[in-house]
């Protein structure tokens, strides 16, 4: 006896195409949705990197100001300026800058893509110098 047709096609096995295709839908919308959140996740991580660089310099000022206050060797900015390390590591670096006085600052880049203007603020006997972003 020949067996029937219908019983030939139920004893297949595989995707139909569409299976696939609906698969293809589904993964598609994800990554349309996945993919731009991740393009704001790493842009926001460098936005934090970038400001983490900025909050280091003004911990590195703040604590060269207060050493040079304490020793009795504060004479001006320019002792503050001098005596700190402005060398964050290496994601950061500065495509202009650092600089002090009259329009100071720099241009602090993280990982060669973020750049992010900053004034300095010059120390006084009161206060030590600051950072900002522009």
């Amino acid at each position: 006896m020949e067996p029937s047709p219908h019983h030939l096609l139920s004893d297949r096995t595989g995707f139909t195409l569409i299976e696939i295709i609906a698969v293809l839908v589904i993964i598609s919308t994800i990554a349309a949705i996945a993919v731009p959140k991740y393009i704001d996740l790493d842009e926001n991580a460098k936005e934090r990197a970038v400001s983490s660089g900025v909050s280091e310099l003004n911990g590195r000022e703040a604590l060269t100001w207060a050493n040079l206050r304490v020793a009795g060797a504060y004479g001006s900015d320019n002792d503050v300026f001098t005596s700190i390390d402005y060398y964050l590591g290496s994601d950061y670096g500065w495509s202009a800058g650092p600089n002090r006085g009259a329009g100071g600052g720099g241009t602090l880049v993280f990982q060669g893509t973020k750049e992010i203007d900053l004034d300095r603020t010059d120390s006084s006997a009161d206060n030590p110098a600051r950072w900002d972003r522009r």
